[in-house]
Protein backbone atom coordinates (compact mmCIF):
# COMPACT_ATOMS: atom_id res chain seq x y z
CA UNK A 1 0.00 0.00 0.00
CA UNK A 2 1.14 3.56 -0.57
CA UNK A 3 1.69 6.17 1.83
CA UNK A 4 -0.92 7.87 0.31
CA UNK A 5 -3.44 5.03 0.44
CA UNK A 6 -2.81 4.11 4.13
CA UNK A 7 -2.79 7.87 5.36
CA UNK A 8 -6.40 7.79 3.40
CA UNK A 9 -7.78 4.89 4.22
CA UNK A 10 -10.44 4.43 7.46
CA UNK A 11 -8.16 3.91 10.56
CA UNK A 12 -7.91 2.55 14.08
CA UNK A 13 -5.92 2.60 16.96
CA UNK A 14 -4.69 -0.27 18.16
CA UNK A 15 -2.72 -1.71 21.27
CA UNK A 16 1.53 -2.12 19.48
CA UNK A 17 1.41 -5.98 20.15
CA UNK A 18 -1.64 -6.04 18.30
CA UNK A 19 -0.28 -3.91 15.41
CA UNK A 20 2.04 -6.85 14.50
CA UNK A 21 0.84 -7.98 10.56
CA UNK A 22 -1.32 -4.87 10.15
CA UNK A 23 -0.98 -1.74 8.37
CA UNK A 24 0.19 1.20 9.63
CA UNK A 25 -1.55 4.50 8.55
CA UNK A 26 0.42 7.21 10.13
CA UNK A 27 4.17 8.35 10.64
CA UNK A 28 5.71 6.63 13.98
CA UNK A 29 9.18 8.06 14.68
CA UNK A 30 11.60 8.77 17.59
CA UNK A 31 13.28 11.97 18.50
CA UNK A 32 16.09 11.99 18.56
CA UNK A 33 17.29 11.10 15.99
CA UNK A 34 13.91 12.16 14.48
CA UNK A 35 13.80 9.39 11.91
CA UNK A 36 10.98 7.24 11.04
CA UNK A 37 10.51 3.72 12.59
CA UNK A 38 7.12 2.94 11.24
CA UNK A 39 5.85 4.53 7.68
CA UNK A 40 2.43 4.42 6.90
CA UNK A 41 1.44 1.47 4.13
CA UNK A 42 4.34 -1.06 5.91
CA UNK A 43 3.46 -3.90 7.71
CA UNK A 44 3.97 -3.74 11.58
CA UNK A 45 6.31 -5.82 12.72
CA UNK A 46 7.33 -7.01 15.84
CA UNK A 47 11.10 -6.10 15.57
CA UNK A 48 9.60 -2.18 14.84
CA UNK A 49 7.48 -2.60 17.73
CA UNK A 50 10.09 -3.90 19.80
CA UNK A 51 12.64 -0.87 18.68
CA UNK A 52 10.00 2.24 19.51
CA UNK A 53 9.69 0.76 23.02
CA UNK A 54 13.36 0.42 23.62
CA UNK A 55 14.18 4.06 22.33
CA UNK A 56 10.93 4.98 24.33
CA UNK A 57 12.58 3.71 27.67
CA UNK A 58 15.81 5.20 26.46
CA UNK A 59 14.46 8.26 26.88
CA UNK A 60 13.69 9.51 22.89
CA UNK A 61 10.38 11.39 22.95
CA UNK A 62 7.81 9.07 20.30
CA UNK A 63 5.88 10.94 17.96
CA UNK A 64 2.75 9.17 16.46
CA UNK A 65 2.48 6.43 19.40
CA UNK A 66 -0.73 7.21 21.75
CA UNK A 67 -0.03 5.75 25.06
CA UNK A 68 1.31 2.35 23.76
CA UNK A 69 -1.01 2.21 20.44
CA UNK A 70 -0.49 2.33 17.30
CA UNK A 71 -2.80 3.88 14.26
CA UNK A 72 -3.46 1.22 11.31
CA UNK A 73 -5.86 0.57 8.42
CA UNK A 74 -9.04 -0.57 9.32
Amino acid sequence: MTIYEAVNSDKEDIEADKAVGRTAADFVYAFPPDIPVIIPGETVTKDMTEELFRLKDGGATIIGLKGNRITVVC
